[in-house]
């Protein structure tokens, strides 16, 4: 769509602009709550941040009657997490011996959303 195009929808409905106003807030904040995290929290702290925010946008898996599942590579946490791979994976393997997630080929599944919360500050 053109730059015109956008403002005729955005003058022509309200409930249009109400909307986009309301996704491009809900986007500054999420913004905003990584560059915070990103500044002041430390690696473990924005990895369990990472795995917090991923365990809310999906749906529990039911296996055996544990939580959500994360379908990403450590790879993938790594870069929403701002970090690297290897330092993830290390911060993975003690999260899962706090019994807090367990690791397996393909997904995490989060054990204990409370705890994971407490470690995400």
């Amino acid at each position: 769509m053109s730059r015109a195009d956008v403002h005729r929808f955005l003058l022509s409905d309200a409930r249009i602009a109400a909307r986009i106003t309301e996704i491009l807030g809900r986007h500054l904040t999420d913004l905003e709550q990584r560059l915070s995290g990103s500044v002041f929290k430390t690696v473990p702290r924005r990895i369990a941040t990472t795995l917090m925010t991923l365990a809310t946008e999906t749906r529990p898996h039911v296996l055996g009657g544990r939580g959500p599942q994360i379908a990403l590579t450590h790879q993938q946490i790594a870069a929403l997490a701002g970090t690297s791979r290897e330092t993830t994976t290390k911060v993975l393997h003690d999260l899962a011996d706090q019994e807090l997630i367990r690791l397996a080929r393909g997904h995490i599944t989060v054990l204990d959303t409370e705890r994971l919360k407490d470690q995400a500050g």
